[in-house]
């Protein structure tokens, strides 16, 4: 047996053979470049355990072997991570350790593990993961389209996104545009109308 999976076993220790002990994460997920993406984590255990002295949530990038990246109970958040992660799971309550990325990175595209990890009623720990994890692809940052309602024009507005400053063309509303050639419309009308009336009477 190979040493890789002899520390493997040894890691998830009796959880690998009880079913019971279960960590639900999607196969993959996309999500853009300066947008957010929530990686949802699900577990169970059995009851008999509880009530729990302890119970930890870890994740790691790049599959099992990967770097951790994010330590709910110990406050640890790795230094390209910080500021951008969050825990929105409730792993006390929902059995849920779902966490959320802001301000995607192409870079954060990877291989997302949770593990869970907790101490039983008789002092023991048990740890447990989801393999594989969840295959995060990044992808590049969408630009705004035209809508069926607006024109473009050409003046440029510039705005901040994800800290990068973009310029997009400033939109006019239709129904605007309509009005006004309506407005143009009568007036020349008009116009002509007293053109007409004046030419009559001088005539």
């Amino acid at each position: 047996m190979s040493r890789e999976l002899l520390l493997l076993l040894s890691l998830v220790g009796v959880a690998a053979q009880d079913p019971r002990y279960t960590i639900t994460q999607p196969e993959s997920l996309s999500a853009p470049a300066g947008g957010s993406v929530t990686l949802p984590c699900a577990f169970t255990y059995p009851r008999e355990i509880e009530p729990l002295w302890d119970l930890r949530v870890y994740w790691r990038r790049g599959g099992y072997y990967g770097q951790f990246i994010y330590n709910h109970t110990e406050g640890f958040t790795r230094w390209d991570y910080r500021g951008r992660i969050a825990l929105v799971g409730d792993p006390w309550g929902s059995r849920t350790a779902s966490i959320r990325i802001d301000r995607l990175q192409e870079s954060d595209a990877s291989e997302y593990v949770c593990q869970v990890r907790v101490q039983k009623n008789n002092g023991k720990w048990e740890h447990w993961c989801s393999l594989p994890g969840t295959q995060l692809t990044v992808t590049g940052r969408e630009a705004p389209s035209p809508t069926n309602s607006t024109w473009w024009h050409p003046e440029m507005v510039t705005t901040d996104v994800g800290g990068a400053r973009r310029t997009y063309p400033r939109r006019i509303n239709t129904v605007r545009l309509v009005l006004i050639g309506l407005v143009l419309l009568l007036s020349k009308a008009g116009v002509s109308v007293v053109v007409f009336a004046l030419g009559r009477r001088l005539g």
